[in-house]
């Protein structure tokens, strides 16, 4: 039997798309979800996918199914390596209608608690997770890697669209037509 509560660590690998401080909300309302990817390669990979794939045996034995669900949470990159999701709900309602809140811890790379600032894709990270089943007889077994905390190891910063803007774009000031306002 699988332990679903036990917290699982990664390698340090590269994040994408980070909403760890704030969750993202573009497709989940009201409340959003925590989450960010993960890119590691293959052989750092290998643990958590066989962690993966264990708990999803597990779960179809329970429910006797051999169905799994088309939705998962890592797929194999063209170009070398595994990207691996893993996401947290902010709010989660119990089944008896209790309620209660949670977001991951961040961490510093001297394990500190780290301050809440913008991280971009690119930085360096490790992940705390638990890998969890579920089953439904729609979609059949799957797994969700549940984000518990995150050590930023490299920290990357954005540009932004501040005033030297152009600068990041590799422009310079040049000669030729100008934009003039238009009368309305």
């Amino acid at each position: 039997m699988i332990n679903e509560k036990a917290i699982h660590t990664t390698p340090t690998g590269v994040g994408k798309y980070p909403y760890i401080f704030t969750p993202d909300t573009q497709f989940e309302k009201p409340n959003g979800v925590f989450t960010v990817k993960l890119e590691l390669n293959d052989e750092e990979a290998k643990p958590i996918i066989k962690l993966y794939e264990e708990t999803l045996m597990a779960r179809q034995k329970t429910e006797n199914t051999e169905k799994r669900s088309p939705h998962t949470q890592y797929k194999v990159l063209k170009t070398g390596g595994v990207e691996f999701k893993f996401k947290l709900k902010p709010k989660v309602t119990m089944k008896d209608g209790t309620d209660f809140e949670q977001r991951p811890k961040i961490y510093n790379p001297d394990k500190t608690i780290a301050e809440t600032q913008p991280v971009y894709t690119g930085s360096k990270m490790k992940i705390a997770f638990q890998a969890f089943s579920w089953a439904n007889n729609l979609q059949g077994v799957g797994v969700g890697l549940r984000l518990k905390a995150v050590q930023i190891i490299e920290l990357v910063e954005g540009k932004g669209n501040g005033e030297n803007a152009e600068e990041q774009f590799g422009f310079s000031q040049e000669d030729g037509f100008e934009m003039k306002p238009t009368n309305q």
